[in-house]
């Protein structure tokens, strides 16, 4: 009987070419890395395990001081001090660590040594086998917030809002023929949280004179929310009008502070430098298609529906529905809580004086849905 010859494993031609796709597949999603980097808004860069980087793009240079050969080449852990900041990126980038994602509040050391507050949100980058050997890191810069928290005690709870304001990217390197459409769906909400957390600072921003800080906005935000419900806008719509209500009064900016924080009553001169708020807020916004309804709200929330009010002298439908709607909600939320110039109201006297103005300041379709949502007790969780 013959007997089979046993040999030992050879390299065949097969495995050879397998091996040498998978190096170009790695290649090629590098560079795909790459380049989607510098197509993103906000700083950016490419780590290796063991905490090398690979990519950079110009807003991660321009945010730490550093020159991109610098940085490229280079371990993240060279670039910091302390003992236990190095620590920290150590376990990031080695390990189980590397292959989570992961969304926290961090700083960057710039090229001089300061640190600048950051928000970072790292996620694994798929390789040709299926391993995680490249890591996506993404920072938002949010040292003004930490220096308007320092200043005004009740910005934590904006902070803490604004964590929920992550840039939230997936990236499928294996399946290069729908990885494109799959990334503008993702380049869009990427783009959104990023808008969302501009939002939120500028709105504090405007409100940052009144000790009612941040609340204001807020309330607003909700209260403009449901009462477009309530008036028929999709939820889309609703939250879309519920976010950018948080600007409308963004132009107080370049309002003096002797104004904004008179207790009695302003002069003609000074309600004529009050009123011009309203355009300057339309002016400060971005010309971006995302903070489209946030200007018309911001120039227009206070037309009356009668077209006694201002800037515009506009009336009726010809005031754009998202103003209408913050007009009533922010005057409701203005009679309902103190300001330097009077006491709160009650809500049961604020929606008497509404139901009043039904037709000369605000829209009456508009009054009978916010009536109904206060019957419904929907006003009162919203406060709550």
């Amino acid at each position: 009987m013959r007997l089979a010859r046993l040999e030992s494993p050879r390299t065949t031609p097969t495995t050879v070419r397998r091996s040498a796709d998978a190096r170009v597949s790695l290649k090629i999603n590098e560079q795909m890395a790459g380049r989607f980097i510098e197509a993103l808004n906000c700083a950016a860069a490419v780590v290796a395990r063991g905490g090398r980087i690979e990519h950079v793009n110009d807003r991660l240079c321009i945010l730490t001081g550093y020159d991109r050969d610098e940085l490229v080449g280079h371990r993240i852990q060279s670039f910091y001090v302390g003992a236990e900041d190095q620590a920290m990126v150590e376990r990031l980038t080695t390990g189980v660590a590397f292959d989570e994602a992961r969304e926290f509040e961090t700083h960057l050391p710039r090229r001089d040594r300061s640190p600048v507050s950051v928000m970072a949100s790292g996620r694994p980058l798929d390789g040709a086998d299926g391993q995680s050997m490249l890591r996506l890191v993404t920072f938002i810069d949010i040292s003004a917030l930490k220096d308007a928290d320092r200043l005004v005690a009740d910005q934590r709870d904006v902070l803490a809002e604004l964590n929920d304001t992550v840039i939230a990217q997936a990236l499928d390197l294996k399946r290069q023929a729908k990885v494109l459409e799959q990334r503008v769906a993702e380049r869009t909400a990427q783009l959104y949280e990023s808008n969302m957390a501009a939002i939120y600072m500028l709105a504090v921003a405007s409100e940052a004179k009144d000790a009612d800080t941040g609340r204001h906005v807020r309330r607003v935000r909700r209260y403009a929310a449901a009462l477009a419900r309530a008036y028929g806008c999709s939820d889309a719509e609703a939250k879309r009008i519920g976010y950018s209500a948080m600007l409308h009064d963004v132009g107080k900016l370049h309002i003096p502070d002797d104004i904004l924080q008179k207790p009695g009553p302003l002069t003609d001169e000074e309600r004529r430098l009050m009123q011009r708020h309203t355009i300057v807020g339309e002016d400060i916004l971005s010309s971006q298609s995302f903070f489209d309804v946030a200007r018309r709200i911001a120039r227009s929330h206070h037309e009356n529906w009668d077209g006694s009010g201002s800037p515009d002298r506009l009336a009726g439908d010809s005031i754009p529905p998202p103003a209408r709607i913050v007009h009533l909600v922010d005057v409701y939320d203005a009679m309902t809580h103190r300001r330097p110039y009077k006491a709160a109201w009650s809500r049961e006297k604020a929606i008497e004086v509404i139901q009043q103005e039904s037709g000369a300041s605000f829209e009456p379709d508009l009054v009978r849905c916010f009536v109904g949502l206060s019957r419904r007790g929907a006003i009162d969780r919203v406060e709550a």
